[in-house]
C-alpha cells in the first residue's frame, strides 16, 4: 500500500482485485465515477443503473440473493435517503450480502451544498437492525476494510472520504474490537473519541498535547462494549468529536452506550448542528470554521 495514495484508490485497488478473481462479486453504481473502477464499466459483473438509486438497490438485492456479493458506491447522501425503504426491506431484511460503499461523507464535497452533506446517513443506516456500519478514518483501515470486504458478511454500509489519510499506520486495527487508539499517551486524562475525517483533525491536536489521546471509533454495530467501557473509565475527560449532526452521527450511539454502562465521565460533545446548510461553493475548512466544529474549536473545549 502506498501511504501517499487517495483513500480511495487504495479502497478500489483492492475492491478490484477481488472482482477479478470471484466471478460472483458484482460491482454496481448511481452514475458515479472513480478512477480505480474505470476499465471494469464495459463487463456485464459491473452495472451502472444510473440516477435511480431505488432501483439500483432492487438490482443488488437480486444479485447478491444466491452466494454472491454486491458492491455498490456512490454519494452517501443519494444512497441512503432516496432509497430508504429498499435498503430496509429489500437487502437488511432479507440479510443481503451487499455492501454499499457511501463516498462524499461530512463536508468533504462542502461546494456543492446541502444536498452532498453527508451528516445525518450514519446514524440513518445505524437504524436499520441488520445493517453493519463502519466508517473508514484513514488510508491504514480503508486498505483492511477493502481486503476484507468478503469476511464481512450481511448487509454493509461503509462510508468513505477522499484525500490523503494517513493517521497513523502503525495502528493495528481489529475488525472485531470496532475501535482502536489512534494516539495513546502515559498520562489518562483527557480522551477525544472520533469517526471518519474528524479523527485527523483530532490526530493533529492529539500528537502536540501531553495529556490527550484518541479513539477510532469505526465499526458502530458488533464491536467490543465492554473493552470500549474499560478503556473509557481510565480517562477523567471525554470529548465526543463528530463531524456528523449530533442526532446523525456517533453521538446518540456512544450516549446510549454510556447510559447502559453508568459512565458518569465528564461528557464533551463537538459536532455539526442539527440543520441544513444551504451555502454554497465554500471549502471544507472554511465550513467547519463556520461551524465552529473545526481545530480551533476542539483546543478551545479540551
Amino acid at each position: 500500500m502506498n501511504k501517499n495514495q487517495d483513500i480511495r484508490d487504495i479502497f478500489f485497488n483492492n475492491i478490484k482485485k477481488i472482482y477479478e478473481k470471484d466471478k460472483k462479486f458484482y460491482i454496481l453504481t448511481n452514475d458515479a465515477d472513480v478512477h480505480s473502477l474505470r476499465t471494469l464499466r464495459s463487463q456485464k459483473r459491473f452495472i451502472d443503473a444510473g440516477v435511480a438509486e431505488q432501483n439500483l438497490i432492487n438490482i443488488a438485492s437480486g444479485l447478491s440473493y444466491k452466494n454472491s456479493t454486491a458492491l455498490i458506491y456512490g454519494f452517501c447522501t443519494f444512497l441512503t435517503f432516496r432509497c430508504y425503504e429498499q435498503i430496509k426491506f429489500s437487502l437488511a431484511s432479507h440479510k443481503s450480502n451487499t455492501k454499499i460503499v457511501g463516498i462524499g461523507p461530512g463536508y468533504s464535497f462542502s461546494n456543492d451544498g446541502p444536498t452532498h452533506h453527508g451528516i445525518q446517513d450514519l446514524y440513518l443506516m445505524y437504524l436499520i437492525p441488520e445493517m453493519e456500519v463502519i466508517n473508514i478514518a484513514d488510508n491504514n483501515l480503508a486498505n483492511i476494510i477493502s481486503k476484507n470486504i468478503k469476511s464481512i458478511k450481511g448487509p454493509t454500509y461503509i462510508r468513505l472520504d477522499k484525500g490523503i489519510q494517513n493517521v497513523n499506520q502503525k495502528v493495528k486495527y481489529n475488525l472485531n474490537d470496532g475501535f482502536a487508539f489512534t494516539v495513546k499517551k502515559k498520562i489518562k486524562k483527557n480522551l477525544i473519541i472520533s469517526s471518519g475525517y474528524f479523527c485527523n483533525l483530532a490526530n493533529d491536536i492529539a500528537t502536540k498535547e501531553e495529556k490527550l489521546s484518541v479513539i477510532n471509533f469505526f465499526k458502530l454495530k458488533n464491536f467490543n462494549e465492554v473493552k470500549l467501557i474499560n478503556n473509557l473509565k481510565k480517562y477523567k475527560k471525554i470529548i465526543i468529536y463528530d463531524e456528523n449532526t449530533i442526532s446523525g452521527g456517533i453521538t446518540p450511539i456512544l450516549m446510549k452506550l454510556f447510559n447502559k454502562y453508568g459512565l458518569t465521565k465528564k461528557i464533551k460533545v463537538l459536532a455539526s448542528p442539527d440543520k441544513q446548510l444551504f451555502k454554497y461553493s465554500v471549502d471544507r475548512e472554511t465550513l467547519l470554521k463556520y461551524l465552529k466544529i473545526d481545530k480551533s474549536n476542539l483546543k478551545k473545549l479540551i
